[in-house]
């Protein structure tokens, strides 16, 4: 309830829908590190992704939680807006709590400006104020963000689950404006873009500080971002295929709410989620909404 309160003062979206499942539902047992036997979900739309909120408590209040800016793991969404009516402002009225200072940062005077605050969970967003937006939204979701300890080995991996390599690579050092962007001294960052056909997925690697290195399995019940869903159009040959490619499918397909489903672990061990529309309504499926050429990122 807070989350969705949140949120919904600052960016626009719809809830589709709102249920509780059995945990077992959706999830392997081992993928997560408590014992769950309901979880409440919420799956938001917005003008280019699906959000699904999921609370493995539904009947207490967790305590916040702050994944360092540096990881490792999942550490943000991007929501950007317009200059002329800025989600930044609406996100600062409704409680935001900065993580950058002087904020919003122009990082170079090309027209885009930088923000990273938390929500009520401790979980962090960026803002990225647009002068001349190509979309009419009020307010839309560009990418998810995380920060890994080998960016190398990211590109390899998603270059093969993704089919394509990295848009863009980036190095960055001495750079006082994204120092005040992480609201963290002396930064040295290595990093890189994928575009997806909705949105991009970008990793940071923090040189210094150093992101710590984890190669082991991330639990989806940790609060923040513990997944990122594909869908695809055929789940059980996009299986097989990455297993030829040498990435591991987590236990046996879930079906549930429709959607059958398959699990993997990213070498940082974030989860993946592979996800085929079997039953839902289409208007569930990203194919119903937008699509962006990601050539024109």
């Amino acid at each position: 309830d807070e989350t969705l309160a949140f949120y919904k003062q600052s960016v626009p979206f719809e809830l589709v829908k709102r249920y509780r499942i059995p945990a077992s539902e959706l999830f392997h047992s081992d993928m997560m590190a408590g014992q769950h036997s309901e979880v409440e979900i919420a799956l938001i739309k917005t003008a280019t992704v699906y959000l699904k909120l999921i609370d493995f408590n539904p009947d207490a209040k967790e305590k916040p939680y702050a994944k360092p800016v540096h990881g490792p793991g999942y550490t943000h969404i991007c929501f950007q807006s317009s200059a002329d009516d800025p989600a930044l402002t609406k996100f600062q009225n409704a409680g935001l709590s900065m993580v950058s200072r002087n904020a919003p940062v122009d990082l170079g005077g090309y027209g885009v400006t930088y923000a990273y605050g938390r929500d009520p969970d401790g979980t962090m967003i960026e803002n990225e104020t647009i002068d001349k937006p190509r979309r009419d939204n009020a307010a839309w979701i560009t990418h998810i963000g995380g920060a890994t300890s080998d960016v190398d080995r990211m590109v390899t991996f998603y270059t093969k689950l993704i089919g394509y390599g990295a848009r863009r690579r980036g190095e960055y050092a001495n750079f006082k404006r994204i120092d005040d962007v992480a609201g963290i001294d002396g930064l040295v960052l290595r990093s890189s873009w994928f575009a997806l056909r909705n949105l991009e997925i970008e990793f940071w690697e923090y040189v210094k500080p150093a992101t710590p290195v984890r190669d082991e399995p991330a639990n989806v019940d940790q609060l923040g971002y513990s997944m990122t869903a594909f869908e695809v159009t055929d789940a059980d040959a996009e299986a097989t295929r990455l297993k030829t490619e040498g990435i591991e499918i987590i236990g046996s397909v879930k079906i549930s709410q429709g959607w059958k489903i398959y699990y993997a672990y990213d070498p940082d061990g974030n989860v993946i989620s592979i996800q085929q529309n079997v039953s839902a309504p289409k208007s569930q499926s990203i194919d119903d909404m937008l699509w962006i050429d990601p050539t024109t990122f």
